[in-house]
Formats: C-alpha cells, sequence, structure tokens
C-alpha cells in the first residue's frame, strides 16, 4: 500500500471512528497518527471497535489525559458503541483498579458531556 491509500484509509478510519474529519494540518505527529494509528491499530480485525474504544478509555483514565479522554468520551457515545451505562460502568470498573482520583476525573468529564448534549 502506498503512502498516499495509507493516508486515505487513515483518514477514513478517523472520521469512522472520532466521528468527524481530521484537521488539514501539516505535523509529523499527526502524520504518523493518520497514517499508521488509524489504519494498522484501529483497523485491524481482531478486536471490535467497542472493544477497542474500551481499551482506549481505561488507558486514557488512567493516564489522567483530559482533553484526550473528553475527545473519546465523546466519540464513544456519538457512535453507538457505548451508552452512557456502558461508560459508567467501565468508570466504576477502572477506578477500582486506577484508583479514585481516576474515576472523579472521568466521572466528572461524563457528567459534563452529558450535560452538554
Amino acid at each position: 500500500m502506498t503512502k498516499s491509500e495509507q493516508r486515505k484509509k487513515g483518514i477514513q478510519k478517523f472520521t469512522e471512528v472520532m466521528g468527524f474529519e481530521p484537521p488539514e494540518v501539516e505535523d509529523p505527529f499527526f502524520d504518523a497518527t493518520l497514517e499508521h494509528l488509524f489504519p494498522n491499530v484501529w483497523g485491524r480485525g481482531e478486536l471490535s471497535r467497542r472493544e477497542r474504544r474500551l481499551i482506549t478509555l481505561t488507558v486514557l483514565m488512567s493516564l489522567g489525559h483530559e482533553p484526550t479522554l473528553r475527545l473519546h468520551l465523546n466519540a464513544a457515545t456519538q457512535s453507538g458503541d457505548l451508552s452512557d451505562k456502558d461508560i459508567d460502568e467501565l468508570i466504576l470498573h477502572v477506578t477500582h483498579y486506577a484508583g479514585w482520583p481516576v474515576g472523579a476525573l472521568a466521572s466528572g468529564l461524563a457528567r459534563q458531556m452529558r450535560a452538554q448534549r
């Protein structure tokens, strides 16, 4: 697959996963995101998109990375991959393994996200 084909596949997968088209920016990190992460990781068939979302959200919660967690929580609900109840269960489960502050951050973001809808 050529770099151009890889990027096109990455843009398609990004749009499917995140719910919006990626911005057009010239940046080596974002190039790798579109040309590797989305086509070669999110695009693999071994796990479902829902399973990948649960894994991604767990890692983002554990790292406490609020902006990216917010982005992925919104994408998970907008796509229909996860319901509000699914997210609540995920937060409760991860909280018991990753710590109460991790759960408090994620729970607060989930409440904000719901209020904005």
